[in-house]
């Protein structure tokens, strides 16, 4: 990431926190598009085509896997997408206790089996370009990191949209990706 995304990430923080994705998708559209031209440019015109009743099934099909009274939280991250080109998808984990937005350590210790993923479709295009020379081009970093980020808040969106369709969700989900500590948290209907 370059200091741009980081930049970025930081002056969202309090906008994601409110749960406005639009307005988070929406600057850091702008700001892609006010870059010099680049294939990462491509994220622009494409979004995430899963279907929300789709990636609810899987979630609810995790929830239902872990022992009910257990769940205190739920997490979801996409891979490292941009070193990982071949395939996009996001992983579920459980825990037995919130840690909240202070300290994201506890994120690595979950206590749910692996479960397996869900593709991540319809960036298929934006995949080719980060499998491509372009993704080493010093040229185009700022663009790379900034696309990626698009991506985050996707994904993020994906996930908002995909949640009042969860049956099981009865706890805070949240959702990045790998390596990102920008983390968008959905709280359940109750």
């Amino acid at each position: 990431m370059t200091e741009i995304s980081f930049d970025l990430q930081d002056e969202l923080s309090p906008i994601l926190r409110a749960g406005d994705l639009a307005e988070c998708e929406r600057r850091v559209s702008a700001c892609l598009a006010a870059l010099p031209r680049s294939p990462f440019h491509e994220i622009l015109s494409l979004s995430i085509t899963n279907a929300p009743e789709e990636v609810a099934a899987f979630f609810d099909e995790f929830f239902r896997q872990q022992p009910r009274d257990k769940i205190k939280a739920a997490y979801t991250e996409m891979n490292g997408f941009d070193i990982n080109p071949g395939l996009w998808f996001c992983s579920p984990f459980a825990y037995k206790r919130y840690g909240g937005h202070d300290d994201y350590d506890w994120l690595s210790d979950w206590q749910s089996d692996d479960f397996g993923y869900l593709p991540i479709l319809g960036l298929e295009s934006l995949q080719r370009v980060y499998g491509s020379n372009a993704f080493h081009d010093e040229r185009f970093d700022d663009a790379c990191s900034v696309a990626g980020l698009l991506v985050v808040i996707r994904f993020q969106d994906l996930i908002r949209r995909s949640a009042p369709r969860m049956q099981e969700l009865h706890f805070p989900l949240l959702a990045t990706a790998h390596d990102y500590d920008f983390i968008y948290e959905v709280q359940p209907d109750v």
